[in-house]
């Protein structure tokens, strides 16, 4: 098989680890890891003082730790899909390691880009799995 053939599962994983990162940046953002002040200074004021005052301590500190986990998953998604396209005899290795921490950042949970960014990890990294060589034909 030719390289354009190992291209479809790169990509998709690739995509994924970005979408999923991404998506943890923004849930970081949101449970207060990330502190933003240039456009949404006024509303992080308003929500974190009213957050603040009531008692979700339980139910931030399981945001931030769910935010954590999807950077780290994403992270770890984008780096398997660069060293997958370098080593292309380990693809069923790298496109494992990529359904495994696309599984993590599904359950870890989230928003909307990391479901569609685990979804995309799983479908890359099992077109990675069934990735098989063609044997090299000899000429009669």
């Amino acid at each position: 098989m030719s390289a354009q053939d190992r291209v479809p599962a790169y990509a998709i994983s690739l995509l994924a680890g970005i979408l999923t990162f991404i998506g943890g940046l923004a849930k970081a953002s949101t449970s207060g890891i990330i502190k933003y002040t240039a456009s949404g200074a006024t509303f992080n004021n308003f929500v974190g003082n009213s957050i603040r005052s009531t008692n979700f301590g339980l139910a931030i500190a399981s945001a931030r730790i769910s935010a954590i986990i999807l950077i780290l998953s994403g992270i770890l998604i984008l780096v398997s899909a660069v060293v997958m396209s370098f080593r292309f005899h380990q693809y069923p290795t790298w496109g494992t390691i990529i359904v495994v921490f696309s599984v993590v950042g599904l359950f870890a949970g989230g928003n909307s880009l990391t479901g569609v960014g685990s979804i995309l990890g799983i479908i890359g990294g099992l077109l990675a799995i069934t990735y098989r060589k063609a044997p090299r034909s000899v000429p009669v």
